[in-house]
């Protein structure tokens, strides 16, 4: 599939990429990486967000090439090409009206991904999408550069958690070295993302753990966050990712959860485990979707009534 992925960009010559709302740094490593290297081969090539990318993201070369809310059919792209998107229905709105003539390159790491393109490279082995844009770059004989390469490691680091994620072993650190070949500076990149956080993550972050539940004989850490937080602190909503993370690094528990209520009718749950509870099967209990470690949900349901049925499915999968 990398040979046939790698032939089709070859052949063509104005290509739409496009990954999930909410951009993690997965997703815009991968859709960066692949834009600046399409863009080193000669290629036209359109990267388009559905809102501003997270500030976190502002040191990567070529942020600033992201189109927002444009009009996918002015553009006119050969071939779209949809990156770390688990779900159709999670990418730019428009581009169900290019479908019907437009082949669709469906590039994915997440297990739940129903390989809605017409092509599809879906590998839940994968630590990451950027590692597969990675290999698909190389497939079409280009050599990432240094600018690409940055955003690709940023991608691998993210979602790896800074390789302390199952599933790293040692292919996920050979494909680490060959990016760092391109001469970029692996700690200046983890610096930016782990250790660079806004003074508004802090106020958010208190509380978080001002509101920790410790519950199930203490297996499931659970807290919530409320749109007046934000606000209070001046901080996005992108100030707040990855922030269940320290729910499940208490000795103990086997998931976190944060649930941050964005608006009165609309909640955003994010999940974690580090035992052997899958989290993704949960989250698609209520429409959501994710990796056996990590997930997420949307949901419009009662916020109290949520977090209720949230605690029981948990339950219900630790017994």
């Amino acid at each position: 599939m990398f040979e046939e992925i790698a032939r089709l960009i070859s052949e063509s010559d104005r290509f739409l990429i496009v990954t999930h709302v909410n951009p993690d740094g997965d997703a815009v490593g991968s859709s960066l990486g692949l834009h600046l290297s399409l863009a080193e081969m000669g290629k036209t090539s359109f990267l388009v967000f559905e809102s501003k990318p997270p500030e976190l993201f502002s040191f990567l070369t070529g942020i600033d090439e992201i189109l927002v809310d444009a009009d996918l059919s002015e553009l006119r792209p050969n071939i779209i090409i949809s990156v770390d998107a688990a779900d159709e229905n999670r990418i730019v709105p428009g581009i169900r009206k290019l479908r019907p003539h437009t082949k669709l390159i469906n590039i994915d790491h997440h297990p739940t991904n129903p390989s809605f393109g017409d092509i599809n490279l879906v590998s839940a082995s994968a630590n990451s999408t950027s590692s597969l844009i990675f290999e698909i770059v190389k497939a079409t004989g280009h050599r990432p550069s240094y600018n690409a390469s940055k955003a690709l490691f940023t991608g691998l680091v993210t979602d790896t958690g800074c390789f302390r994620f199952e599933g790293v072993n040692s292919s996920t650190f050979r494909l680490a070295a060959q990016m760092c070949e391109s001469g970029i500076d692996s700690y200046q990149i983890t610096q930016y993302l782990f250790e660079e956080h806004p003074i508004q993550r802090l106020a958010l972050e208190k509380h978080v753990l001002n509101r920790l539940e410790l519950l199930l004989d203490g297996k499931l850490a659970l807290s919530v966050l409320f749109n007046s937080d934000f606000e209070e602190a001046g901080a996005s909503l992108s100030d707040g990712e990855n922030l269940v993370n320290k729910l499940r690094e208490t000795r103990g528990v086997e998931v976190g959860v944060l649930m941050t209520k964005i608006s009165d009718d609309f909640t955003r749950v994010s999940l974690r485990s580090k035992g052997n509870l899958d989290v993704s099967a949960i989250a698609a209990k209520f429409g959501g979707g994710g990796h056996r470690r990590a997930a997420g949900i949307k949901s419009g349901l009662d916020f109290r009534s949520l977090k209720d049925q949230i605690i029981s499915s948990i339950k219900d999968e630790i017994k």
